[in-house]
């Protein structure tokens, strides 16, 4: 991962304000967190409307807020895999107000949000999200902590793998439950849990807290140089 030597903004030398975009999915959303303080939360629905809703979003999350674009001391994004139109959008919107602000940032990987909304977790975490098709992309993780850690690399395959792969005690999560509840209802482990309807779509106040820790790490992109995670050919 590139290090981008955009400064981090500060307030008096302790406050640090983050943007966070999620548009991988058709439900969409924005944050304004500062430090550990969530200040707004606002959501983006249908990827057909983002390119018209992206800006004027993040405009009036931040009035919102009482606080100026150029306060943000990083920028979140979430990275895919995910919806290959939406994923353009969010990326090249975190992209041009990086650049433009000089401030860090942070891609964060789609699969592991959405595991992340899952903290604390004694059993592994799997994270579905549809890829068309009769497909899914397919994210393992154990979360026993805030922070997810990797299972395994994440991959595409089809739906009809799966069965063999997901084996209680389990949590599942993602919205490739929606799209392919009643073949899973039928073929999964009835052991295996899955997470509430509304939990399954990753949202922007995760994927800031995961980019302030990706940040301390140093794990930032410069903007020409990031793109989004498909895991497959865009259609």
């Amino acid at each position: 991962m590139d290090s981008f030597n955009g400064k981090r903004k500060t307030e008096n030398g302790k406050r640090f304000l983050i943007l966070a975009l999620d548009t991988s999915t058709e439900e969409g959303s924005l944050a304004l967190v500062e430090d550990d303080r969530l200040l707004g939360e606002s959501p983006l629905h249908s990827p057909g409307t983002y390119l018209q809703h992206l800006l004027p979003g993040i405009v009036a999350l931040l009035t919102a807020a009482g606080r100026p674009l150029q306060d943000l001391g990083g920028i979140a994004v979430s990275q895919g895999p995910g919806n290959f139109t939406g994923l353009r959008l969010g990326l090249a919107t975190a992209k041009g107000l990086a650049w433009a602000l000089g401030c860090p940032l942070v891609p964060v990987p789609t699969l592991e949000a959405l595991a992340a909304q899952f903290p604390r977790q004694p059993h592994p975490t799997a994270v579905l999200m549809d890829a068309k098709r009769q497909e899914v992309y397919l994210g393992l993780f154990h979360c026993p902590g805030e922070l997810p850690r990797p299972l395994a690399e994440p991959r595409r395959l089809a739906l009809a793998a799966l069965p063999p792969l997901l084996k209680p005690p389990l949590l599942l999560t993602g919205g490739g439950l929606n799209a392919y509840e009643d073949f899973l209802r039928q073929y999964l482990d009835p052991g295996i849990t899955w997470a509430p309807p509304e939990m399954r779509h990753p949202r922007a106040a995760t994927i800031a807290r995961l980019g302030r820790v990706r940040l301390d790490a140093g794990l930032t992109a410069s903007p020409p140089n990031l793109t989004p995670t498909y895991l497959r050919p865009a259609l």
